[in-house]
């Protein structure tokens, strides 16, 4: 999308309608009917699905211009189309349903404020990268090549600040139970209206049960601190891959509004 310039104001404003969505979601989203449900997912799929296929297509554009002939047939079937499209959808569908049960498990009001500050944050530091890098990257290139800096810094610092967030939270105690006994009482504690979202909180509890049982267990037993750091990291993938799922979301909904607005400049 060359030619546009990110104007941080408007991107956030334009953000703020899917921060309202994050918070109502996590107050109401368990009184959703089945159908409720449905609606988000497909919703998220597409924000973060379309999104990575735009973000994709320009990382392809920059290749075939670099190593391919524009007469050759190859910069044709490798431009990306439909089976890119589907690829990124099918995986976007698996990133929404973490995005959707990580929301309503979030712990602690102070982690959901933390997923809406990182709006703010994405939409400066992009606009930062833009400015900073347009004058070393190629006008075709250059929008992903801002996505791609403000992702990466958005995600490790709301990473940084939800593990710091889950490191002082105390966890429950499973010293004392088997695995299954571990996973079950976790699975236990989740409900909502939806049987199909009920069926998601009950597998995230259950491999939150496991996650804290083996930090108990397996993880005191190393002993190199490194280990056991590592060790703790991996008990708390499921953040990284909650705000993987969140800042492709709000890069998806930007990336709209940036096809809309080419759209209404090219327009006569």
């Amino acid at each position: 999308m060359p030619g546009l310039r990110s104007r941080p104001l408007d991107d956030l404003l334009w953000l703020l309608p899917l921060g309202f969505a994050l918070v109502l979601l996590h107050q109401l989203g368990r009184l959703l009917a089945d159908v409720g449900i449905v609606i988000v997912w497909v919703a998220a799929t597409i924000l973060i699905g379309f999104g990575s296929f735009l973000r994709q297509r320009i990382r392809r554009r920059a290749w075939l211009t670099a190593y391919v002939a524009p007469t050759s047939p190859l910069a044709r079937w490798l431009r990306g189309g439909i089976l890119l499209l589907a690829a990124q959808l099918l995986l976007a569908a698996a990133l929404a349903v973490v995005l959707l049960a990580g929301t309503l498990r979030l712990a602690s009001p102070g982690e959901l404020v933390l997923m809406l500050a990182a709006l703010p944050l994405l939409v400066l530091l992009r606009s930062s990268a833009e400015r900073l890098f347009a004058p070393h990257i190629s006008a075709h290139y250059l929008p992903e090549a801002a996505w791609r800096c403000a992702l990466l810094t958005t995600f490790v610092l709301l990473c940084g600040a939800l593990l710091a967030s889950a490191l002082w939270r105390p966890g429950p105690d499973f010293s004392h139970v088997s695995l299954e006994q571990a996973a079950w009482h976790m699975a236990a504690r989740e409900d909502a209206r939806s049987d199909l979202l009920a069926r998601a909180l009950a597998a995230a509890g259950a491999l939150e049960g496991v996650r804290w049982w083996l930090a108990q267990h397996a993880l005191p037993r190393l002993e190199w601190p490194l280990l056991l750091w590592l060790g703790w990291a991996l008990v708390l993938l499921k953040s990284a891959v909650l705000v993987w799922a969140w800042l492709h979301c709000c890069a998806g909904a930007m990336l709209f509004r940036s096809l809309w607005e080419r759209h209404h400049v090219t327009s006569p």
